[in-house]
């Protein structure tokens, strides 16, 4: 499994087979179980939740849009912040295990890392596509 990045804007292309996540202001999705379990600071995952306010937790969903150190789960927070997806955009997700993507995660783990071997078998992709601010204001990310 890719240990998940924060990439430019159409790194990954999304919405062919995304998953949508419901609009809730501060919510999440429901579990998402991985084909390929996730390792990461030591501790092994088999499930993900995408967080609306950008951030991916797997343990439980988290609604959390201040991040906060002390919260006694593992987090990856590329984008944490007050997402407001009622008012527009998409957040969406999907496990990936298709060559082109597969290539184009190694080649950029590899161009990052480069002391690192590393060759994707999964790719965990999650898209916060033109989600406003709380503020207002729209953001693209990928994960």
């Amino acid at each position: 499994m890719l240990m998940l990045l924060l990439v430019p804007a159409n790194f990954l292309p999304f919405g062919n087979g995304d998953v949508v996540n419901p609009i809730s202001d501060d919510g999440s999705s429901e579990a998402v179980y991985l084909q390929q379990p996730f390792k990461y600071f030591g501790r092994t995952y088999n499930q993900i939740y995408v967080n609306n306010n950008g951030h991916l937790t797997f343990t439980q969903p988290l609604s959390a849009f201040v991040p906060y150190l002390n919260a006694g789960i593992d987090i990856i927070a590329p984008l944490w912040t007050d997402l407001y997806n009622v008012n527009g955009g998409t957040i969406s997700y999907r496990e990936d295990t298709s060559s082109a993507v597969l290539a184009q995660v190694t080649q950029a783990v590899n161009q990052y890392f480069p002391n690192v071997p590393f060759t994707a078998i999964s790719a965990f992709v999650a898209t916060w596509d033109s989600v406003p601010y709380i503020t207002g204001g729209g953001v693209r990310t990928h994960l």
